[in-house]
Formats: structure tokens, sequence, C-alpha cells
């Protein structure tokens, strides 16, 4: 009875690996096309380019007065935080 269990399972084991490594194969290729940047880009590209405009159109007109506000605000809470770091030094210091 054992011989035969074994047979049986040995017999589903080979079955199961039949045509694995075709499926494996056939898997990667359809990764490599999937994951092919290149490919990917030059489907893209017209949407890629349309994004770029209007990142850099962004960054030309309303980056600047962003920074400058960022600026104005920041600068000054910089300078007051480094203000009030030294002075709770001096403090600790004796």
């Amino acid at each position: 009875m054992k011989n035969e269990e074994k047979r049986s399972i040995e017999q589903e084991i080979e079955r199961a690996r039949d045509g694995v490594s075709d499926r494996i194969d056939e898997l990667d290729s359809k990764l490599r096309k999937q994951l092919d940047v290149k490919s990917a880009a030059s489907e893209h590209a017209p949407q890629l380019m349309a994004g770029g405009a209007v990142v850099g159109f962004l960054v030309g007109f309303g980056f600047p007065k962003t920074l400058k506000r960022l600026i104005q605000v920041g600068v000054p809470l910089v300078v007051l935080a480094y203000k009030v770091k030294q002075s709770r030094r001096s403090r600790a210091v004796p």
C-alpha cells in the first residue's frame, strides 16, 4: 500500500511540474514587456511632454511668488528660532 501511495504522490508531483518552465518563461516575457521603460516612455511621450510643459509653466510663473512669500515669512522665523536657541544656551551654561 505504501508503494502505491508513494507512486501516486510522485506521479502527482510530476504532473504538477509539467509545463511549469513554459509558464515561467511566458510570465517572464510578459513582465519584461510590461516593465520596459523605453517602450512605456515612447508610448506616453506626448503626455510626458505636456506634463513637463505644465510643470515648467508653474515653476516659471507661480513658483517665484511662492518662493518670495516663503522668504518673507520663513527667514524671520528662522532668525527668531536661532535667537531663542542662543538665549537658551546662554542661560543654561553658567
